[in-house]
């Protein structure tokens, strides 16, 4: 293996292992909603419902499936639109139990949290409706106001109806305006549009966040009422709770999300391991092949060597044969002159 094939396959494995780390860490995009909890989390909370452990990824049943197959369309809650209905997070599905969580007071200020394991960027939606049986021309009729959000690093060109999480893998806590009506069975909907594919963009120039990107759903049912003063209904059997004030739910979230940041840091180490064994196997194969052309060379140097050496002493041998010719007619040549 030549100087300049080893420099290739050193930037072909350099290359492999970036690609790879890109997509170890940007294919587990997550999120949960977990205040007030979503259908698929309020298990979570204590309610009797069927338990999803993988509320963390209603992700419209993923980025190909939504756009390749159900050309962009989703579930109102997070299901694969092809699914029939209803869908299993959907009103009459396997988890749209209908318990509602919480209650508010109709046209108040309500408290938002979402949980994002894997961040994309985007931005979040929240849109209610007053029936349980929730579609999403209803939804798409009541887009709640964004009042506050933290963590938070706002833009200029930010929307008032939208929360944009820039701050990574984190929970998000979100103040929106409630509308002012009642509704004894209220559907509340959480939409993100997550921001970290290349896709063309309007005026035809590619750019990250353009094109089709992944999306989330979750789905809470909650009430609009003045007869529920409190905003939070008691579950049937609800968490323990801990000496320091946190909630169960909330530990258990601060946990997954460093088991996650963990399987990241495992997986990069895993990707350079290999990198490092495959750079040792190419540099022991160069070695070996090296040492093998050594000996070779040298033993064509010493039969080089032997040759010229034989060429030279052949060449010495007949110049001195030859001296020794003119050697005797010179001294014979005296002697003749003598006599004579």
């Amino acid at each position: 293996m030549t100087g300049t094939n080893m420099v290739f396959v050193i930037k072909w494995y350099i290359a492999f292992f970036f690609a790879a780390s890109i997509f170890a860490m940007s294919c587990n995009g997550h999120g949960r909603l977990v205040e007030p909890p979503g259908r698929a989390s309020a298990w979570r909370f204590g309610f009797q419902t069927p338990p999803d452990y993988n509320d963390h990824e209603l992700n419209c049943g993923g980025l190909s499936r939504q756009w390749q197959r159900n050309g962009g369309k989703c579930g109102e809650c997070g299901d694969a639109w092809d699914l029939p209905e209803p869908r299993p997070h959907e009103y009459g599905g396997h988890w749209g139990k209908g318990q509602i969580v919480r209650s508010y007071l109709p046209g108040s200020q309500m408290t938002i949290r979402v949980e994002l394991t894997a961040s994309h960027m985007g931005y979040f939606e929240f849109r209610i409706c007053p029936n349980p049986n929730a579609k999403q021309s209803c939804l798409d009729e009541n887009v709640l106001s964004i009042l506050n959000g933290s963590p938070s690093q706002p833009n200029e060109s930010d929307l008032d109806t939208r929360f944009y999480p820039r701050n990574g893998s984190c929970i998000y806590e979100i103040l929106a305006q409630l509308p002012d009506f009642t509704c004894e069975h209220c559907v509340l909907q959480w939409r993100y549009v997550a921001g970290n594919n290349w896709g063309m963009c309007g005026n035809g120039i590619g750019a990250i966040g353009c094109g089709p990107q992944e999306e989330f759903r979750s789905c809470s049912d909650i009430a609009l009422t003045t007869e529920y003063l409190h905003p939070y209904l008691s579950p049937i059997n609800p968490p323990p709770s801990q000496s320091n004030g946190m909630s169960a739910n909330t530990k258990h979230n601060t946990v997954n999300i460093q088991s996650y940041k963990l399987k990241y840091i495992c997986i990069i180490l895993l990707l350079l391991i290999l990198i490092l064994v495959c750079v040792v196997v190419m540099s022991i194969k160069f070695h070996n092949h090296n040492s093998f052309c050594i000996p070779q060379f040298c033993n064509n140097q010493k039969k080089y060597l032997f040759w010229n050496s034989s060429q030279h002493n052949n060449f010495i041998c007949d110049l001195f044969k030859k001296n020794i010719t003119l050697s005797n007619d010179k001294l014979d040549d005296p002697v003749h002159k003598l006599g004579d």
